[in-house]
């Protein structure tokens, strides 16, 4: 912000932040999707560090989901995959736990990111569930409609912007073997799908060295507020 002599005005760290939220605007929250293997938590560990020089004022990160309404014993934890080897639950079961993760979702919005966003916070969603459960209902035993699943998530708060880290399959297979090439090649099908289908939907090449997926994040992140 310029004063009357040309000069930079210094404010407050909050003063954007509270001028942006009394015009009924807030900073923008993204998810960060891809196939194990693509550094999601890699690039967020690096994220924080590069936001320094933006108009965020920190880094908040939700693995999957807020976890405020039930808290899954292995199903949540980052990088589980065990139930890939598990049949999906049945139609009764399928639909109880979306609800209880749509629960979880429209509880966790309004307790731990509404508000950051006001504070100029970058609130990340890795792996937000719902979006996940479409692209690979395996990982969390769903075996109800995808259509369920597409209900719910036009009856939440959802992210504004959706970035997919994505790399060949070759490059993917060489940093995590726990899926077939021809499942993270599914996988990665799937995954650009959902992000080319949404209006601010990101694609970063994943197989670039760490500084310039990083960067590529970061421009993303900084273009989504402008």
């Amino acid at each position: 912000m310029m004063g009357k002599n040309g000069l930079p005005v210094i404010e407050p760290p909050l003063v954007e932040p509270a001028r942006r939220w009394l015009k009924g605007k807030r900073y923008p929250w993204i998810t960060l999707l891809g196939v194990d293997g693509s550094g999601k938590s890699t690039v967020l560990a690096e994220l924080e560090r590069a936001l320094a020089a933006t108009a965020y004022t920190g880094l908040f990160v939700l693995h999957r989901r807020p976890q405020l309404v039930f808290r899954a014993a292995t199903a949540s934890r980052e990088g589980s995959i065990e139930h890939y080897g598990k049949a999906p639950h049945g139609r009764f079961l399928s639909a109880l736990k979306l609800v209880v993760i749509w629960l979880d979702w429209l509880v966790g919005y309004f307790v731990l990111v509404r508000g950051r966003r006001a504070q100029g916070v970058l609130v990340v969603a890795d792996r937000h569930s719902l979006l996940d459960m479409l692209v690979d209902p395996l990982r969390y035993r769903y075996g109800g409609s995808p259509r369920w699943v597409e209900i719910a998530i036009r009856l939440l708060p959802m992210p504004d912007v959706v970035v997919l880290l994505d790399a060949p399959t070759a490059v993917l297979q060489s940093r995590k073997q726990e899926l077939s090439a021809a499942q993270t090649g599914q996988l990665r099908q799937n995954y650009r799908q959902l992000v080319q289908a949404h209006p601010a939907g990101y694609v970063v090449d994943a197989s670039q060295s760490l500084e310039q997926v990083v960067a590529d994040v970061q421009h993303i992140v900084v273009k989504s507020w402008a």
